[in-house]
């Protein structure tokens, strides 16, 4: 059997390191491109980086297909998401179009709206990038991800609950989020390689909606833990990422933003295109018990 190679772009963020090991179990030789951290579970590494086409085109030579999964998510310069999430976009695309890779996967977010921030506008950049191109490409966006040990988003909110620690909340906590278990995700980006109805598709991968506060509650009681949700005014929220863009605070500019800009729900035929299949958020906390 012929070894099929695919690079990796991010392989050493918290969904990285999954992506990796998902692509390993559906039968990929990986080759990930390391910038500063290496990824140990990668089959082989390439060293470069989004800023340097040459090393683009030395990286995906002899690739059968790439995941493209790097990407700036917490800047407080709209230029640093359009360095990495556009241009850095461009330039893979471009190497993997002289190349002839015949199959591209674009990881992308949910938080896709033009009224979501620089963040998300550059994302959306990256998707007109991909779409344009010559490339046999996929785009899956992703909603809030959680079980990669991260610790933004959801991911702090569930380890504050394991340690009793304060859960801060934006406001009532009414704001809408779809938590998904990072193995479902990559187990969905990895079987996108081989889906041919995957092709020229855009999928939105989401598990069960519920208010932020309701997913703190729930992590809360799942741990038994004592950790206490403390809601922070809106308005001082949006003092704070104003301020944030000259000052080194705990949150990015963008993040108000972000959170309260309108989604799309699930994509129906990631079911059956990508088999994802994703796990009801309390079967997940086992695992993350102890």
């Amino acid at each position: 059997m012929t070894t099929r190679t695919v690079l990796v772009t991010g392989g050493s963020g918290t969904l990285g390191r999954p992506l990796v090991c998902a692509l390993q179990v559906e039968g990929w030789r990986v080759r990930a491109l390391v910038h500063r951290r290496g990824v140990p579970d990668a089959d082989e590494q390439a060293f470069g980086s989004l800023g340097d086409p040459a090393s683009l085109f030395r990286a995906v030579e002899g690739c059968n297909a790439v995941v493209h999964a790097a990407g700036a998510t917490h800047r407080r310069k709209a230029s640093d998401y359009v360095a990495v999430n556009v241009d850095g976009t461009r330039r893979i695309v471009g190497a993997c179009e002289t190349a002839g890779v015949e199959r591209f996967v674009f990881v992308s977010t949910r938080a896709i709206s033009p009224t979501g921030g620089a963040y998300s506008v550059s994302k959306r950049a990256g998707e007109d990038i991909v779409r344009s191109s010559a490339l046999s490409a996929t785009i899956v966006r992703l909603a809030e991800v959680y079980g990669g040990n991260g610790a933004e988003g959801v991911d702090r909110i569930l380890r504050s609950a394991q340690a009793g620690a304060r859960i801060a909340i934006v406001g009532h906590g009414r704001d809408e989020i779809c938590p998904v278990h990072v193995d479902d995700v990559v187990r969905a980006c990895a079987r996108a390689l081989d889906a041919i109805e995957a092709v020229g598709r855009t999928y939105t991968l989401a598990g069960e909606c519920m208010s932020m506060r309701d997913f703190a509650e729930r992590c809360v009681a799942a741990f038994g833990s004592d950790s206490r949700i403390v809601s922070i005014p809106s308005g001082a929220m949006a003092v704070a990422s104003s301020l944030s863009r000259y000052l080194p605070l705990p949150l990015y500019p963008d993040q108000l933003d972000r959170l309260r800009a309108p989604k799309d729900g699930a994509s129906p035929e990631a079911a059956a295109d990508l088999g994802f299949d994703p796990r009801p958020l309390e079967s997940s906390f086992e695992q993350h018990s102890g």
